[in-house]
Parts: C-alpha cells; structure tokens; sequence
C-alpha cells in the first residue's frame, strides 16, 4: 500500500515537520473543541493510550482516505485535485488557460469509492504494517500528527494507483501542507510525472519539503519563504496584481467609516467578540461586515451574529473578497492573506493579535512594516492607520507582497504556455507522441 518506501519516507517527515507548527496544534484542538463527537474521541484516545484502540483509529483514517478518493476515467492529458473551496478557486481556471489540454479532476467523496474495492486485498497486507507505524509514531508525536501521516499513506496509495493507470502529463495541486496535496506530489515524482504548485495565498511555516516543476506563488516575499523552508521550485511565477491595485487612501478622517472584519478557518471567539463589541461602541463605526472564511470551523458564528439584532452588524453570505472590500473603508484581520488583498485595494488594514490561533505576525506582515498593528485595548485607530500608509517607504514595501507590475492575464498567458512546455516535455520523455491532432502542441 506504500509504493516506494524511501520517497514516502521523505514525505512523512515533511509533514511531520509542518504539523509541529504551533498555528498548526492550534487548530487541531480547536476543530475537535468544536465536534462533540471528536471531543469524545479525543478523550477516549488519551485514556487508552498504550492500547491497540489509538493505532486502529489511525489505520481506519489511513484507510478512510484510500477509499475517499475516486477513480478517473481517463488515462492522459492533466489531473488535479481540490479539496476544498479555496484550492478549487486556484485550479479551477487551469482548463479554459490551456483548453487544448485534457483536464481530469480526481475527486474527492464522502463514502467509499466501490472502483477501489478491488485493491482491498492489497489494503488489508498492509494493516499490520500499518498499525506498527501508528504505534511507533505515538510514543513520540501527538495523536493528530499520527492521524495526518497514516491519512498522507492512504492519500499517497490512492494516487499512485491512479497515476499508475495512464499516461498522464501532468498534475495539478494547490495544498502544499495537508495530506493529500504532498501525498499527490509525491506519488507524481515517483511516476516522473511533473507538477504544477498553484498556491491560493500566503504559505505557512514551516513548509514541506517539495519539489514542483512549476509554482505560482502569492508574491515574492511567498516565494522566498518556500524557498528558504527547503522547496525546490523550477519555473516560479507570481500572481499579478495590477488589476486589483487602488492608491491607499488618505487625507482626513471620515465621520462614519464602514468597517470589514475578516476571519480565518479558526476563530477565537472571545477574541472577535470583544472586538466587535469595542468597534460597535464607537459611534464613528457606521456598520461592521463580518466575513467568515470558506472553510470555517466556528459552527455558532451565524448565530452569534444574528443574536446581536443589531443593524449595523451583519455576516457576509456568498459574497466575493472584493465586493466586501468595496463595502468597507477599514478591514480587521488576523493571519490572513486578506489583509494584503486590502491593503492592495486602497482600504487601511490593521491586524488584529490573538484573532486565530496562529502565533503572532504568522506571515510577518507586521514585522516587515506592511500592515499597521492594532492596540488590544484600542483597535480602532484610524487616524494612526491612515498616518502608518502615508509613510513615504511602505509603496516598496507592498511590491514585495503583492506583484503590482504586472495584471493577471498577463501572468495568465506565461502560465498556460509553461503548462503546454511541461506537458509537450513530458510526453517527448515518456515516449507519448507530443502531437496528437494537434492537441499538445509545443510552446513557442
């Protein structure tokens, strides 16, 4: 079920070593806080510590992840895999920037997928060798690391069968940090197979040790990140921002400001209840938007909105980043790439400590002097916000986080023809006729 045991080896490692993060640990406790379910899952793992229980848990997730991922019904041209919303977002123009190209998406379910089936018999010799790399992993790592390396394994023996199925001239990816992003990466590099790292924001450290024939990363100051943390990257383009990017806007202090507060996955609640509380006392704040990330982890935050039965408080419902900047004057953040996003369109930001549970300036937007850092005590500043981007030296400061030299077609057009030389050199090394009806022709 493992397929080349040294290059997994290398990837159990990596994540291994992206998931002592404390952002990391944070959300692992927080997304259990949240299901009462896992709560007492939890429990039930820490009391049986010792016991067989912990390593069954760990092999059924390796075996849940197996299962979860679908067959194709393909067997050339481009795969690509999105688990979630927002690395969906990232891939899913990849198609229509290279349409002569076949795109396949392997797909994700909730129940098992019955094609599998069939390599049950291979699954069940691995269990025990399995369950020894549970235990093993549990005499020196928390449980949730066990978890996310035995569901990296299933992850990886999933798409190393179906990677192993075809002739397939590329893939596509846009996690870099969670199971089944390096999983799929690596059971590419196995097969020779190239693949492209389409990012959808700012990276986390410490990041996995990869390595990508092609990466279109949030900005410089992204890419020297991946770089510095070990990442091999051969082609790196950056996305462009020019279309998106408004002169900040300053002069006098409005009388009422609209104001954005924009969330991540994990939300300290008390955090952000206090910030609201302090922004709705100020009479200077017209309305508060709140936008929950796509993936939020915080169940009650609808609710506790709507219990307010204030007017000037409301949650975003289905609307875009953009048209939620245009509504506010000053976004909140915590460690959230949206906070460029704003700063990029001309609103004045201020990042908002102890919001998420990530450590303090996860992505050093503050420390490198791009993003103005709240008070606890008094968050809204704007006459210290608007003074912090006048300064003469921040317009440098944001090329390095945001790529305001070029727009997003442009970048767009490099994209596909990289796309058309990766996948023309791939099937001229794998024998595949480059050429089929025109269908692969190389870049010029």
């Amino acid at each position: 079920m493992t397929g080349s045991p040294w290059l997994l080896l290398r990837g159990i490692r990596s994540i291994l070593r992206c998931d002592e993060a404390e952002v990391i640990a944070g959300i692992a406790g927080y997304v259990v806080g949240q299901s009462r379910g896992l709560s007492i899952l939890s429990a039930s793992i820490e009391r049986s510590n010792g016991t067989p229980f912990p390593p069954a848990v760990a092999v059924f997730g390796a075996v849940r992840s197996y299962f979860q991922v679908r067959s194709v019904d393909c067997s050339d041209g481009a795969l690509w895999i999105a688990r979630f919303d927002n690395e969906r977002k990232a891939l899913e123009r990849l198609p229509a920037l290279v349409s002569e190209i076949a795109w396949t998406e392997i797909e994700f379910g909730r129940g098992p997928d019955i094609s599998a089936l069939r390599f049950s018999a291979d699954a069940v010799k691995s269990l025990r060798r399995l369950t020894r790399l549970a235990r093993l992993l549990h005499r020196r790592y928390p449980f949730y690391q066990v978890l996310r390396v035995l569901e990296l394994v299933g992850f990886y023996a999933r798409y190393l069968r179906i990677l192993q199925s075809g002739q397939f001239a590329m893939g596509a990816v846009s996690n870099h940090s969670n199971p089944h992003g390096i999983a799929f990466a690596l059971a590419a590099r196995k097969l020779g197979i190239p693949v492209a790292l389409v990012t959808h924001g700012m990276p986390i450290r410490p990041v996995a040790r990869m390595s990508y024939q092609l990466a279109v990363v949030h900005c410089e100051a992204a890419r020297r990140t991946y770089e510095a943390d070990g990442c091999k990257l051969g082609q790196v383009l950056v996305y462009g921002r020019r279309d998106s990017h408004e002169p900040m806007r300053h002069g006098p202090v409005p009388s009422t400001v609209r104001v954005g507060v924009f969330l991540c996955k994990d939300v300290k609640e008390e955090r952000l209840k206090s910030l609201v509380q302090q922004l709705l006392s100020d009479s200077r704040v017209s309305n508060v938007v709140i936008r929950a990330h796509p993936n939020n982890f915080w169940r009650g935050l609808g609710d506790w909105v709507a219990s307010h039965g204030n007017g000037r408080l409301r949650l975003s419902k289905g609307r875009s980043v953009a048209t939620d900047l245009e509504v506010s004057d000053i976004v909140f953040a915590g460690n959230s790439s949206v906070l460029i996003d704003a700063v990029l369109a001309g609103r004045p930001a201020g990042y908002v400590s102890g919001l998420d549970c990530g450590p303090f300036d996860l992505h050093g937007l503050v420390a490198e002097g791009l993003i103005f850092p709240t008070d606890e005590d008094r968050p809204f500043d704007p006459a210290g916000m608007l003074a912090f981007y006048e300064r003469r030296e921040w317009d440098g400061v944001l090329r390095d986080f945001a790529n305001v030299d070029e727009d997003e077609t442009q970048v767009e057009a490099r994209l596909g023809k990289a796309l058309r030389s990766f996948v023309a050199g791939n099937r001229k090394q794998t024998g595949v006729p480059v050429e089929r009806g025109n269908a692969y022709p190389v870049a010029t």
